[in-house]
């Protein structure tokens, strides 16, 4: 089993109980961790393509992210719209925000 300590330590710090903490929606969290990173982390979006391509459905990611979560940020299969869609998304947005140069 591969490790992915980026996707655990990304979504226990800034996707967990203290979400909040950095934004009132997804976009604005990410913005705030590529803030607080002091840019892009290229090792956690190959992380993130890696993982949709080890676990394409939406049972085995979410499965797959509650073992590495340990569980401590509730229930992987509940992000909107699923699993998948959003870890597409934060891979995409987080390339995107780079290639802008941005951050």
């Amino acid at each position: 089993m591969k490790n992915y300590e980026n996707i655990r330590t990304y979504f226990s710090v800034f996707l967990g109980n203290d979400a909040d903490a950095y934004g009132d929606s997804y976009p604005e969290i990410v913005d705030s961790s590529i803030e607080c990173f002091g840019g892009i982390d290229e090792n956690l979006i190959n992380e993130i393509d890696l993982f949709l391509a080890d676990f394409p459905t939406n049972e085995l990611a979410a499965s797959e992210l509650n073992k590495i979560t340990e569980n401590r940020i509730g229930d992987c299969a509940e992000y909107l719209p699923d699993l998948i869609a959003f870890l597409s998304w934060l891979s995409a947005y987080m390339k995107q925000k780079r290639d802008e140069g941005k951050f």
